[in-house]
This record gives C-alpha cells, sequence and structure tokens, in this order.
C-alpha cells in the first residue's frame, strides 16, 4: 500500500526543498509531502500537502511514478511522486520556517550531488530520471543497516 506522497517543486534549476524538522528523515533535506488521507487521491493529497507545507496553492502536479523501500527484506510501503514546475521568475522568498522545517530552493546540481550527505539519500536515484520521463517510472530502494544498499528501476509502474 503506497500511503505517502512527495512533490518536488521546480523554479528554473531551483527545486524547493524542506530540512525537517521530525523524523524521518530529521536534519536531511527533502521534497514537500506526507501521508495520504482516507477516501484521497494521490494528486488530492499532495495538492493538500504542498498548501500546508509552503502556502503555495498548486494546481496540476505532474505524476512521475511511485518509489518505495524494503528495509532488511521487508516491504515497509512507498510514495507517489510529483513534480511541479512553476514560472521561473515566481517569487517564494527563502528560506523560510514552517513547521515541518525550514523551506530554501536548492539548485537541483546541489540536490543531486553524490556526495551530499544532507540530502535524503534515494533522491539522487530516482529524481533524474523521474524528471526527464515522460512516463512514469517505478523505483524499489533497499536498506540494510540503516544505510541504501541499493535502487533498482523497475520499469513504468503498473
Amino acid at each position: 500500500m503506497i500511503r505517502y506522497c512527495i512533490c518536488f517543486i521546480m523554479r528554473g534549476s531551483e527545486v524547493l526543498m524542506l530540512n525537517r524538522v521530525k523524523a524521518p528523515n530529521k536534519g536531511l533535506w527533502n521534497g514537500v509531502g506526507g501521508k495520504l488521507e482516507p477516501d484521497e487521491t494521490p494528486e488530492q493529497s499532495v495538492i493538500r500537502e504542498v498548501m500546508e507545507e509552503t502556502g503555495m496553492r498548486i494546481v496540476t502536479p505532474k505524476y512521475t511514478g511511485v518509489v518505495s523501500w524494503d528495509v532488511e527484506g521487508i516491504e515497509k510501503g512507498g510514495m507517489h511522486v510529483f513534480i511541479t514546475q512553476l514560472e521561473p521568475h515566481t517569487e517564494y522568498p527563502t528560506p523560510l520556517k514552517m513547521d515541518e522545517g525550514i523551506l530554501e530552493w536548492k539548485e537541483l546540481e546541489w540536490v543531486l550531488a553524490e556526495d551530499n550527505m544532507g540530502v535524503v539519500s534515494n533522491i539522487r536515484h530516482f529524481l533524474p530520471e523521474m524528471m526527464y520521463t515522460g512516463e512514469p517510472l517505478e523505483f524499489k530502494c533497499y536498506y540494510r543497516h540503516e544505510q541504501l544498499d541499493e535502487v533498482k528501476e523497475l520499469g513504468l509502474t503498473r
């Protein structure tokens, strides 16, 4: 069961990232998102979550697929991934402290850097493909000893 959603809000070469103040991923930069509510579609959920966490009203986020995770051989769930593109000159000043953490525009190159330990570890493995592929994709992340061990692209979502 996919119970979470995440959105990567793009503005030109920048992505709006959230430095989380709560687990999971406390202290790491991540996209904006959260749990699906009962009877909510993934798109409805991501629109609501973006509004709650940023104050932004997005209308048509692009669905780019699913990322699921396996921890020590046990399926632990997953998230629907969305990307939304803002106009390059959209004003949204950061850093901005919100209930969930600090929002800040980060250069996509910085977010995806292999040696960047301040970003959630699986993002660099799925986000580039999801950004540039026209069809929704599925990725599976395998965690061993509390570390990301492997990420597999499983192809198009079913």
